[in-house]
């Protein structure tokens, strides 16, 4: 940073840098690239690292927060590299959104989909296999509804949020077997 008696006010260097032209193309082939490639990472770690907000929405986030938060405390960026980032950004989470409305194909690649954890009262350990969850973590997520015991649940169902939705039987099958509580599951795993 420089010292404040050298410092000169320049409006070109504040919104363009010493930098020639050609850096804001390679720029913008950076944020594409980079904000490509995260979102198939974000895809690839799964919904369950995404919970309250969507994959495209985390990265819409994380990366405005670092374009902003870059051009603001750093005086040697330029303010047109900030604004190159944060347009590339919001084109490519745009691309990103209508791509997902438009193609079927691409939102079934690039958005997890809803997977059935729990039916009549018995987990579906093939699909739970299949997306990669542990059965503590379904059990978990059982009782953070609600759930004391599997005969309880007629449907669960694993969504795209990374939250569990449950549906209850209005009259559950007596009596209620297989306890989902931490004590039982220990008593059990210890037999």
């Amino acid at each position: 940073m420089e010292e404040a008696a050298k410092y000169t006010f320049d409006l070109h260097r504040i919104l363009f840098g010493d930098y020639s032209w050609m850096i804001f193309l390679e720029i913008t082939i950076r944020v594409a690239i980079i904000m490509a490639y995260t979102i198939l990472m974000i895809r690839w770690i799964g919904k369950r690292a995404v919970t309250q907000i969507g994959s495209s929405d985390l990265l819409l986030v994380t990366a405005l927060g670092s374009a902003v938060g870059d051009s603001l405390f750093y005086p040697t960026i330029p303010l047109s590299v900030a604004i190159i980032v944060i347009t590339v950004v919001a084109a490519m989470h745009n691309l990103y959104v209508y791509f997902s409305i438009k193609f079927e194909f691409f939102r079934k690649k690039m958005q997890p989909s809803v997977v059935k954890l729990v039916e009549d009262g018995k987990l579906l350990e093939d699909n739970i296999e299949q997306d990669d969850i542990d059965i503590n973590e379904v059990y978990m997520l059982l009782r953070q509804n609600g759930v004391q015991y599997l005969s309880e649940v007629e449907a669960a169902y694993f969504e795209q949020s990374g939250k569990v939705s449950v549906f209850m039987y209005q009259n559950p099958p007596t009596p209620k077997s297989e306890s989902i509580l931490p004590e039982n599951l220990e008593s059990e795993e210890m037999k």
